[in-house]
């Protein structure tokens, strides 16, 4: 009876910022089957409200995320706004007693990131939830690739490549816009260039198979010149603590590109590569299967939505842990700034050392 108590109650979300990525999370919030939208937030009237209709659920619409939390009739605040406004705006939702789902990159700097680990304590004091969504650790095919790895079928891994790619052209990997005056291309407000946008997704499946990087080296340009300071391209060496390395590229560029794989997985007894695009598929090459064997159908990128969702409203609802702590969440804006430092040194630098560039 208690476990059927349980899965009958409903998370009530609020989602703030309702631009591209909401709708993906919306829609696992549809398919969780455990969570209402009760409130939806953007400075943009207009874009809240269309956000709304989707709902189903005839939510509340604000233009601040104040307003929402003064009327407050929601358990969780999902937010999905530019990087520079992730630090406070988490901090004003758990300190006002909600949960809260935080979009990648936590925040900008190391100082901030320090600041919401520091939360992150004084919330379990409290029973509130802090998560950091970095969906890319559901990604089916990156699970995939973990459980081949674990079952030392491809033996002993000396070697991951990463190939982080986006393209405003003709290519089945397109990027969303090139309006050049969007935020994602504002260094100020992203924090960077491509290593503090899209890269961060590329950069935890190397973690998630591999362990924890002591230290990096790399360079960064800016093929597409689509803002000062903002590279648009960045090669790096990663060297993980147990001795693995991996290499990495993110670019994000205004010319056509080939469907490259987006990882390749080297062992002592075989191969392991994740094709291309969103929807590229695992296959694995051993003594056996020297042409390669796909491990099925891909499920895609967009499939580690629902899975990321369903993990934060069971944190919540059914008292279960988070996978990824923010200290742990910290990861992928340190490997980026370790880059950057390295870019400005020549030299390897260690990603766990306590500045940034």
């Amino acid at each position: 009876f208690a476990f059927l108590l349980a899965m009958s109650r409903v998370l009530r979300v609020a989602l703030v910022g309702c631009g591209y990525i909401a709708e993906h999370h919306l829609k696992a919030y549809k398919l969780c089957g455990r969570a209402e939208i009760a409130a939806v937030v953007d400075l943009v009237a207009e874009k809240a409200e269309a956000l709304a209709k989707q709902t189903g659920s005839n939510p509340k619409v604000f233009t601040s995320l104040s307003d929402a939390l003064s009327w407050g009739e929601f358990d969780a605040v999902d937010i999905m706004t530019p990087h520079d406004l992730h630090h406070d705006q988490a901090l004003q939702s758990t300190r006002a007693g909600k949960h809260v789902l935080l979009e990648k990159p936590m925040a900008i700097n190391l100082e901030d990131c320090k600041s919401l680990i520091e939360e992150e304590k004084q919330c379990r004091k409290k029973g509130i939830v802090f998560m950091v969504s970095e969906n890319a650790q559901f990604w089916p095919e990156v699970v995939k690739v973990k459980q081949v790895i674990d079952s030392g079928r491809i033996g002993k891994v000396y070697l991951a490549k990463a190939n982080y790619w986006e393209t405003t052209v003709g290519s089945p990997f397109e990027i969303r816009t090139d309006d050049e005056s969007h935020w994602e291309y504002q260094a100020a407000r992203v924090g960077g260039g491509v290593l503090m946008s899209g890269s961060c997704h590329w950069l935890r499946p190397l973690r998630f198979w591999l362990g924890e990087v002591d230290e990096v080296i790399g360079v960064t340009s800016s093929p597409w010149e689509i803002r000062e300071g903002w590279e648009s391209l960045s090669n790096a060496m990663l060297r993980f603590r147990n001795g693995v390395t991996a290499t990495f590229q993110g670019m994000v560029v205004n010319n056509p590109l080939s469907n490259s794989p987006c990882f390749q997985v080297f062992g002592s007894k075989g191969e392991i590569v994740v094709g291309g695009g969103f929807e590229g598929s695992v296959t694995v090459y051993d003594k056996d299967n020297l042409q390669g064997e796909s491990l099925g159908p891909a499920e895609g990128y967009f499939a580690s939505f629902p899975p990321t969702i369903n993990h934060f409203v069971r944190a919540v609802l059914d008292k279960q842990p988070v996978d990824a702590d923010t200290l742990f969440c910290s990861g992928e804006p340190r490997i980026a700034w370790a880059i950057y430092r390295s870019v400005k040194s020549k030299k390897w630098e260690k990603v766990w050392e306590e500045n940034t560039p």
